[in-house]
């Protein structure tokens, strides 16, 4: 453990390590390099995700404050909705979400699982992603905390972005997954030069970045972003980063310049599929056994895979996918996937 985390408040919500796994079918399919999957999905927490290591300590803070509610949004088939909501009612909070109208909005995938958890959700009439910043949200926000409290219920907001203690707390999560990594490397006895994952909001991969700086790592973090270009991907992850490393005391800072980001393979946009991450989504599964999700895992898996098309994973060298989780979203978009 990196101490300066250990000292920070935190509950128990997942179950770690999660294993990493030899994709050798994957590999040869390829013709790339050595691919290893870590499996976040299996985390444990609403049919797993990265989102569970964020939550383990901005929950903590949520009950510091006393909170008997959490409030956030995202969009209608967000995976971090679902974690936080299914976080929220192990801990005895009320989860309640205003979300973002995406492409899928039908009881189905996540919504279907928030049913079943009895979560509070209003699916806004809005579509673009940028409305879950701005006096826009946070008027919502405010008007379903009176509602909580008129129900005796004391709400804490879970915000996305800076300074709010929830983003950077999300950050700290996985400052943390750099150290567990090294373990498990050590473990396999491999020595894996990068380390790739989608980067959606950016806190995940900010996490990593420092985590490996702090432990000076020698592998390298390769983020392929799902929602924003590539410009304001760097300066949400940069600053990010820094703001989690100032807040615990840690001397490892990250440049824009020194990242490795690619923007390549949004497509349409966030929460549209893709034709290569559906393709990505298939050789997986049909390599593997494992199940990618069509939002976040299967874009970065077709980004990695036309990357080492490319030239830029050799067949020297080893890989680790980040599997970050998201499967209850494959069953909204069964119609793009049979299609």
């Amino acid at each position: 453990m990196i101490t300066e985390i250990d000292r920070l408040p935190r509950v128990n919500l997942g179950f770690y390590p999660t294993p990493i796994t030899n994709a050798t079918h994957l590999s040869s399919e390829l013709e790339g390099p050595s691919i290893f999957i870590k499996r976040e999905d299996l985390s444990g927490l609403a049919l797993g995700g990265n989102k569970c290591r964020k939550l383990e300590f901005i929950l903590a803070e949520a009950q510091r404050q006393g909170a008997t509610a959490v409030i956030s949004t995202a969009s209608s088939q967000s995976n971090f909705c679902l974690q936080l909501a299914a976080a929220g009612r192990k801990l005895g909070m009320m989860p309640s979400f205003a979300l973002i109208k995406g492409v899928h909005t039908e009881t189905q995938g996540n919504l279907l699982l928030h049913s079943i958890l009895g979560s509070e959700v209003e699916i806004l009439e809005v579509a673009d992603m940028n409305m879950m910043k701005g006096d826009f949200i946070m008027n919502k926000w405010d008007e379903m905390a009176e509602s909580l409290k008129s129900r005796g219920k004391q709400p804490f907001i879970m915000r996305h972005t800076l300074p709010d203690i929830s983003a950077i707390l999300g950050v700290v999560g996985w400052i943390n997954v750099a150290d567990e990594l090294n373990n498990q490397f050590e473990a396999l006895g491999i020595e894996p030069d990068y380390v790739v994952l989608a980067n959606g909001g950016g806190g995940t991969q900010a996490g990593l970045e420092i985590g490996a700086r702090h432990l000076n790592a020698k592998w390298k973090v390769v983020g392929i972003t799902v929602l924003n270009n590539k410009d304001a991907a760097l300066q949400t992850l940069t600053e990010q980063a820094n703001a989690a490393a100032e807040f615990l005391g840690l001397s490892a800072r990250v440049n824009a310049d020194e990242l490795e980001l690619y923007d390549d393979y949004i497509g349409e946009g966030y929460g549209i599929p893709t034709q290569q991450g559906l393709e990505a989504l298939r050789m997986v599964a049909q390599t593997e056994g494992i199940f990618l999700d069509p939002v976040y895992t299967s874009k970065a898996m077709a980004g990695m895979a036309e990357l080492v098309k490319q030239g830029r994973f050799n067949r020297s060298e080893t890989v680790v996918f980040i599997h970050t989780g998201g499967i209850p979203a494959v069953f909204a978009y069964d119609e793009e996937i049979v299609r």
